[in-house]
């Protein structure tokens, strides 16, 4: 589960050019912080990503010697490890518990100025996926993919995603909990020159829970707690 949410996070970045910007050189008023607690049902990782820019930029923060980023569970708090891919750094601490109602409290700690101690994530409930099953084949152009889960109505936002080598990736919202949702056929659209190709593609649902960012950061940014299940299919043309 780990390598998995390490390799997701670090993938989207490196499709577009990246700079980065030394955290020593920028007050706390002038980031943008992206931070997740994320589970798939074994452990839990927490996710720190610092941008100068807003929530578009390409300009990512790497922490200096005075900065920190800890993240807190219980009585448990750990100092969020750096990870890198060309320009792009962001910042991760696991956890053994994936309970449902956990929060958990990310602190930026600085030296040049009062930082960001307080924002928090809570994890919402747990779900699973009855549907599509796991290597089911459909085409992309004339069928509909019913995605279908269990422990619906929980109230908090969900979202579906569909990602594969010959189309484009597919971020679809989910306008209501209700245990289903319908990819309808010719919604994924292919990569130039992939038209006539099948590939494997992996349906990922989130359910995400919003959290309370601290004011620190004043470019804003997003916090929340997400529950994360994935399947894989076959997608013919």
């Amino acid at each position: 589960m780990r390598s998995r949410l390490l390799l997701a996070a670090l993938t989207l970045p490196v499709l577009v050019a990246c700079e980065s910007v030394d955290s020593s050189d920028v007050l706390t008023s002038g980031m943008y912080a992206d931070l997740t607690a994320q589970t798939e049902g074994d452990g839990t990782r927490a996710t720190a990503t610092l941008r100068v820019g807003g929530a578009t930029s390409n300009t990512f923060v790497r922490l200096g010697v005075d900065d920190q980023l800890t993240v807190n569970l219980g009585e448990t708090t750990l100092e969020m490890e750096e990870v890198s891919l060309g320009e792009y750094y962001s910042y991760i601490a696991d956890f053994d518990s994936s309970d449902p109602g956990s929060t958990f409290t990310f602190a930026f700690n600085r030296v040049v100025d009062e930082g960001a101690p307080t924002s928090t994530a809570t994890l919402p409930e747990p779900f699973t996926i009855t549907g599509p099953q796991p290597d089911a084949v459909f085409s992309r152009t004339t069928q509909d993919i019913s995605v279908t889960w269990e422990n619906f109505n929980m109230g908090d936002p969900m979202e579906v995603r569909v990602t594969g080598d010959c189309i484009l990736d597919a971020t679809l919202p989910v306008a209501q909990d209700s245990g289903s949702f319908l990819i309808g056929a010719d919604t994924l659209e292919s990569f130039d020159g992939t038209v006539d190709q099948a590939c494997d593609a992996t349906i990922s649902v989130y359910r995400r829970r919003p959290g309370t960012l601290d004011v620190g950061y004043g470019e804003g940014g997003v916090v929340y707690g997400s529950q994360l299940r994935t399947v894989k299919i076959r997608l013919d043309p």
